[in-house]
C-alpha cells in the first residue's frame, strides 16, 4: 500500500548511493553513522557475555535482526519518505517549507511512540518521545542532505539494534529526562545548521 501511494504521488526518493560528492555532505551524514556504530559496538563491552549468548542462540537473534531491519525500514519509508514528503508538498509555497516539514514529521514520529505506554511507564515513554522528536529531525536532515533514505535507515537501525539485543529496562526518574533533553538540543542544533539550502533540486513536485 505504501509503495502504491508513493508511486502515485512520488513523495519518496530512494537512492542506493548518496548524490553529493563534496566532503562536507559526506561528513554531515557520516558523523551520526560513526557515533551510532560506536554506540552499537559498546554494548558488547558493557555486556561481555552477550556475544556468547548470541552465538548460542543464533536463530533467535537472526529473528531479532529481521525485526529490527523490517521495522526500521517501515518507519523510515513511512515517516521520512511519505509523511515528510507530504509535508513538503503541503508547505510548497511556504518560506519555512523544509523546517516546518522536518518539525511536523518529527512530531508525528515522536507521537507514534505513545504506544509504548502499553509496556512501560509514562516517564519512560515521555523520555523516549523527547529523544525521538530530536532524532526524527536529525533523520529528516540526513535524508535531505544525502538525497537517500539509505542514510537515515542505517542511522535508525544502529540506534535500534542495541535496545533489541539487550532489552533490559532502565528505571525512569525525573532526572532521567535530562539526557533526552540534552540530546534534543544537540539534534536540533545539528539539524538546522546543516539543512541543505539547495533542497529545491532534491524535491521537484
Amino acid at each position: 500500500m505504501l509503495c502504491l501511494v508513493n508511486h502515485k504521488y512520488k513523495l519518496t526518493k530512494i537512492f542506493i548511493r548518496p548524490a553529493h560528492d563534496i566532503w562536507l555532505d559526506k561528513l554531515v551524514y557520516t558523523i551520526p553513522i560513526i557515533l551510532y556504530s560506536l554506540r552499537a559496538v559498546s554494548i558488547f563491552f558493557d555486556e561481555p557475555t552477550l556475544l556468547c549468548t548470541i552465538a548460542n542462540h543464533i536463530p533467535h537473534y537472526l529473528i531479532i535482526l529481521l525485526v529490527v531491519v523490517t521495522s526500521t525500514f517501515f518507519e523510515e519509508y513511512l515517516v521520512r519518505g511519505l509523511i515528510f514528503g507530504s509535508f513538503l508538498v503541503y508547505f510548497k509555497h511556504h518560506y519555512w517549507r523544509v523546517q516546518l516539514s522536518i518539525l511536523f514529521s518529527a512530531f508525528i514520529f515522536s507521537l507514534s511512540h505513545l504506544m509504548n505506554l502499553l509496556s512501560q511507564n509514562p516517564l519512560q515513554t515521555l523520555s523516549q518521545m523527547i529523544y525521538t522528536f530530536g532524532f526524527g529531525c536529525l533523520l529528516s536532515m540526513l535524508y535531505i542532505r544525502s538525497r537517500s533514505l539509505l542514510i537515515p535507515f542505517i542511522t535508525h537501525f544502529l540506534l535500534n539494534l542495541p535496545s533489541f539485543l539487550d532489552n533490559s529496562s532502565l528505571s525512569a526518574t525525573p532526572k532521567s529526562l535530562i539526557g533526552p533533553v540534552c540530546f534534543l538540543i544537540v539534534f536540533l542544533t545539528y539539524t538546522f545548521i546543516f539543512i541543505n539550502k539547495d533542497e529545491e533540486q532534491h524535491y521537484q513536485f
